[in-house]
């Protein structure tokens, strides 16, 4: 009950597809850290500069659309576990780059695994074609909320 409201009132003015997509989202977010033992948006930054080491934290904000306090909250404390080293831009010292370390490459090296369990179990429920158009239809969704 959400101020007076039933869980069913509640749910009339919510899109039919939030709480489906929500709870896949977050059981998703959660096998990942239970796995990876790195909370999730830890590990989302973590991947991303598996791909693009040096990636400045302005860069990341505006890509991900994300709120910079706590991209540079999570940053810190990827720095103090030894996972990334943050270095001010030698050209800008407004731009904190981000770098992977070597501790941080053996925590993204269990990425393939979790992956592979992952893929698993979205194929357990979908096909290869189904998935592919899950994928196209998210990416759809994500255009369509700017």
């Amino acid at each position: 009950m959400v101020e007076g409201r039933s869980r069913e009132e509640v749910l009339q003015g919510v899109h039919p597809v939030l709480p489906s997509l929500a709870l896949a989202f977050k059981r998703m977010v959660t096998t990942i850290e239970r796995e990876s033992g790195v909370g999730g948006m830890k590990w989302f930054l973590l991947t991303v500069l598996g791909r693009r080491d040096g990636l400045s934290q302005g860069e990341f904000t505006q890509e991900y659309e994300m709120d910079p306090s706590r991209v540079t909250r999570t940053a810190q404390s990827l720095e103090s576990d030894g996972l990334i080293r943050r270095e001010r831009d030698v050209e800008d010292n407004r731009v904190m780059r981000m770098y992977l370390t070597e501790e941080g490459r053996k925590v993204l090296g269990r990425l393939p695994e979790i992956n592979d369990q992952l893929r698993r179990r979205v194929h357990s429920v979908l096909s290869e074609e189904e998935f592919e158009e899950l994928r196209r239809m998210l990416g759809l969704l994500a255009e369509a909320m700017k």
